[in-house]
């Protein structure tokens, strides 16, 4: 396996929002206020993404950052992007990939927002190029309609061999107690607007709503047999999900928790990510695993 776990990469967790809107948009906090709220409930990085408003990055402290972000949607779909140098003409607002491409060239990131909400399939997630993953978990969207969860979409793509991440996210907009529900912790040698947004493109980093995965990797077991693991938080159930239908769920006996599981790997599967679910309702989400050199 060449899979390399953020677990076993140097540095260290940070918590962050990557989704969220102000006064710049259509939020009812000033963008000081949003990140004077996230840096009391413990954040250290956050984007504010409001629509059609590039938001520069900056250092607030040596322990907060913001990163440059911003949301920007057309006929049929939301677009998170973080890292941007320019927004892209108004105009195209209703050809994403050419917003795509145009955010790519600029070395942005990309991810569909809120695909169950908007009313986006999974085929046309699928049918946009150069995506680097999706929500998948938006609180205001769960909170507000019950269609913040978009793992169908995220199963769907990976089935069919796209390497997309995946993000739980507030997108707060302050006109409810929404916020700091959903985040990601994100694995990087430092806190720097640069360091934060590599570590995003590698994958380094997990979603929650509560639950800690604490490790998750691949071994060989005493037959040489290729296994996932994952160690985390006392939950009341950890799921496998993967193609071909080799998934597996694990749940814990009446009053009982678990925090281990494992799943032996096949080709088949193409992929195998994880989700910890606890008693209280809590998620976390672990980037896919890819199997392609699993033998």
């Amino acid at each position: 396996m060449a899979f390399t776990s953020p677990y076993q990469k140097p540095g260290r967790w940070f918590k962050g929002n990557l989704h969220t809107h102000s006064t710049q948009s259509d939020g009812e906090l000033t963008p000081d206020q949003v990140i004077a709220w996230y840096d009391d409930h413990g954040y250290d990085l956050i984007a504010v993404s409001d629509h059609w408003v590039l938001s520069k990055g900056q250092t607030i402290r040596p322990d907060l950052i913001t990163l440059t972000a911003a949301e920007l949607h057309g006929a049929g779909y939301h677009l998170l992007t973080l890292g941007l140098t320019e927004l892209p003409p108004r105009e195209w607002a209703d050809d994403p990939q050419r917003i795509i491409d145009a955010l790519k060239a600029q070395g942005a990131l990309c991810y569909i927002a809120h695909p169950y909400w908007t009313g986006q399939s999974s085929a046309e997630v699928m049918a946009l190029q150069n995506l680097d993953g999706l929500e998948a978990f938006n609180a205001v969207c769960e909170e507000s309609k019950g269609n913040g969860h978009s793992r169908v979409h995220w199963d769907d793509c990976l089935a069919a061999g796209r390497q997309l991440t995946g993000l739980a996210v507030d997108d707060s907009h302050w006109h409810r107690p929404w916020q700091g529900i959903g985040y990601v912790m994100v694995r990087a040698p430092q806190l720097t607007e640069e360091a934060i947004l590599s570590a995003l493109a590698q994958g380094d980093f997990y979603s929650s709503t509560g639950p800690v995965i604490e490790d998750l990797g691949v071994l060989q077991n005493a037959h040489g047999e290729w296994e996932a693991y994952v160690r985390c938080s006392p939950c009341r159930e950890i799921i496998f999900y993967t193609a071909a239908q080799r998934g597996r769920r694990i749940a814990a006996a009446d009053g009982e928790l678990i925090s281990t599981a494992r799943l032996a790997l096949h080709p088949q599967m193409r992929y195998v990510r994880v989700e910890c679910r606890a008693a209280d309702g809590g998620v976390a989400w672990a980037n896919p695993i890819y199997l392609a050199e699993t033998s």
